[in-house]
């Protein structure tokens, strides 16, 4: 057993050394590079995940100005929001809970420590100032930590080059406006780029009438974003980036299901930054250092008025991390590159809440929770070795301990590790892939420390794994890829009588994704995909609310002159389970969603190289759906706008 063991690392290391002096060949013409899946640069066919990209020209194509209205059409993606125009946005990847997918701004973690879950609210995202969104399913817990067990989202901002100014506008119904300024700039060694977005309605109602009586009012949403990022290099080896995000956002939003309310106001503020330092000494050696840090505030506030009389309650939440990072590559011949990182996050939180109670004695009660905090030391391994151009293999640990300072469990720790694998056959270039991880996530601080909270709270544990196969053929013309993919989910942690805990059993779930692209010649192109999620019989239901078993979507871009582009983008969602809470029995009700279509459109007609004009139209149908039970949707929509270019 021995000998061949060594029989077969000695083949294995000599095919990779002859791998060395073979030339590198381009294996798909559709074969984007990424940075999330393995911290580094490298192309999606020498990863063994399943890995989604959406550029600049995809959003643009859409014509969509919302995070979440991007990826909602990604295979495995679900998106459920609370009502439209800053109805908080959740997201899901394969039926994982929404507190399982880890959402990255240019590298900076967005998940709020304060929130339910560490929930991050996508809802506030405009995609104005976004380059390219990566889109990595599965367990990358040992790559990033807790909150990344279903996958990880990294949305990446524009950066400067090309001289330019940018200025856009577009107007629709509801006195829907939106306003932004772009500035673009670089020089022999630097690159600046500054955007800012102004986006104001007035909207709909949040909630939906059901079986209330009464006019219900609109709800106003005010959203202004600032990005900024610049780079420049420091020496002929070394280079520096700073990036900067800025949201702020006040919405009208209504007390909950059937329930409207005119007064009730949702406030939110979110500003990261990151400052990266990366230095190239040798060709087999590069190291990099970054320091980045996240400030969000949250305020509800709900004034007394017609329709609560009794009530004026209010909640402020305020989170921040920060986090250091130190990453070092080495590479091996062009063969081999092995990765070896450390990080120190500190998570901090408070909260401050108002609100009315009627037992045991009618009454306000307001309760402050005095800042909490966690300080999470990580050191991670990753190994990647290519034999031949062929073979792509890849496995990586990662080893988390928490110094919760107000928690007297000082010293906790969990392991993580996973490992992928590509090949590309020769010849016929079919790629065959698999990948297999555990995850985790650590209980937030509001889950912990809240009036809810329970402190003996153990960390959620998961175990992933997909396999999949992709083909491209007439030179890109066609693409095809299936992949099936497997979850599974101990200790997750939801609320219970009267707190969080631990759920008892395990949640599995299985599925398959389809995605397929044709595009025969320039002026046309189509892209489909599929989702399909099946779950084993669990008795934890609200690890499976709001996840349809099937979905499909589907991109037509039409260019039938240079100036002239069409989209039309179509979804369908299954019926699926959801519940409410109701404010008459003080019971949770569980209801089923309908399934739902919905076309949009996008309409692109460049004047000349300084105007272009659009014309958008949402919903085309005037489809009748939710997607959270009690929540509005839009109707059939149209917009118009221009965009100027100096």
């Amino acid at each position: 057993m021995r000998k061949k063991i060594l029989s077969i690392t000695f083949l294995l290391c000599a095919a990779g050394f002859s791998g060395a002096a073979a030339q590198t060949e381009k294996v798909f013409f559709n074969d984007p590079v990424v940075i999330t899946a393995s911290r580094y640069e490298t192309s999606v066919s020498r990863e063994g995940k399943d890995i989604s990209v959406v550029t600049e020209e995809d959003i643009k194509k859409s014509g969509k100005k919302n995070l979440s209205e991007i990826l909602e059409s990604v295979p495995g993606v679900t998106i459920s929001k609370k009502g439209i125009d800053g109805g908080i946005a959740n997201i899901y990847i394969r039926g994982s809970r929404s507190g399982n997918v880890l959402i990255l701004i240019n590298g900076v973690k967005i998940n709020d420590p304060m929130g339910i879950e560490k929930l991050s609210d996508i809802s506030s995202v405009q995609t104005s100032n976004i380059r390219r969104i990566e889109i990595v399913k599965g367990a990358m817990s040992s790559m990033y930590g807790a909150e990344a067990s279903g996958g990880v989202i990294n949305i990446i901002t524009k950066t400067g080059g090309e001289k330019y100014v940018k200025i856009s506008a577009e107007a629709g119904p509801d006195r829907t406006f939106s306003e932004s300024v772009a500035v673009s700039d670089s020089s022999e060694k630097s690159t600046l780029y500054f955007s800012g977005t102004h986006y104001s309605t007035d909207g709909i109602s949040k909630v939906k009438k059901i079986n209330s009586t009464g006019n219900f009012d609109n709800d106003k949403y005010e959203n202004r974003t600032v990005s900024c990022a610049l780079t420049t290099e420091t020496s002929e080896k070394s280079k520096a980036l700073f990036s900067m995000n800025y949201t702020d956002t006040n919405a009208d939003i209504d007390d909950g299901t059937d329930e409207d309310d005119p007064n009730h106001v949702y406030k939110t503020s979110l500003f990261t930054s990151r400052g990266e330092f990366s230095h190239s000494p040798f060709a087999w050696w590069n190291y990099k250092f970054a320091l980045s840090y996240m400030s969000s505030v949250r305020d509800d506030i709900d004034p007394s008025d017609a329709v609560d009389t009794t009530e004026n309650d209010s909640y402020r939440f305020n989170s921040k991390n920060t986090n250091f990072e130190m990453l070092s590559n080495f590479n091996t011949a062009d063969i081999n590159l092995f990765t070896i990182g450390a990080e120190i996050l500190h998570e901090t939180g408070s909260g401050e809440s108002v609100f009315y109670t009627t037992w045991p004695a009618a009454g306000f009660e307001s309760q402050i929770l005095d800042e909490k905090s966690v300080v999470t030391k990580s050191i991670f391994l990753h190994d990647s070795l290519s034999v031949f151009d062929m073979l792509f293999l890849s496995a990586g640990g990662r080893l988390d301990t928490f110094d919760e300072i107000h928690l007297n469990r000082s010293g906790d720790y969990n392991k993580t590790w996973d490992a992928s694998a590509s090949f590309i056959i020769p010849v016929i270039k079919t790629k065959l892939s698999t990948s297999y991880g555990t995850g985790f996530r650590a209980p937030s601080l509001y889950e912990l420390f809240s009036k809810y909270g329970n402190e003996g709270l153990k960390p959620e544990k998961s175990w992933s794994s997909d396999y999949s196969i992709s083909q491209e053929l007439f030179d890109g013309a066609f693409s095809a890829g299936c992949t099936y993919f497997r979850q599974k989910y101990k200790n997750m942690i939801s609320f219970g009588t009267t707190n969080y805990e631990n759920i008892d059993g395990t949640v599995r779930n299985r599925g398959v994704e389809l995605t397929s692209s044709l595009k025969p010649v320039e002026m046309i192109s189509l892209v489909y995909c599929y989702t399909w999620i099946k779950y084993d019989e669990t008795e934890n239901s609200q690890a499976i609310l709001k996840r349809p078993e099937k979905k499909h979507s589907a991109s037509l871009t039409l260019i039938p002159v240079n100036s002239l582009s069409l989209n039309i983008s179509y979804l369908y969602v299954d019926d699926r389970k959801d519940a409410y809470y109701d404010s008459l029995t003080w019971t949770t009700t569980n209801v089923r969603l309908d399934s739902y279509h919905k076309f949009d459109m996008n309409i692109r007609y460049a004047l000349n190289e300084t105007f272009t004009f659009t014309v958008r139209g949402e919903n085309l149908t005037d489809s009748d759906y939710m997607e959270t039970y009690g929540y509005n949707t839009k109707g059939r929509s149209f917009y118009g706008g221009a965009e100027i270019v100096l």
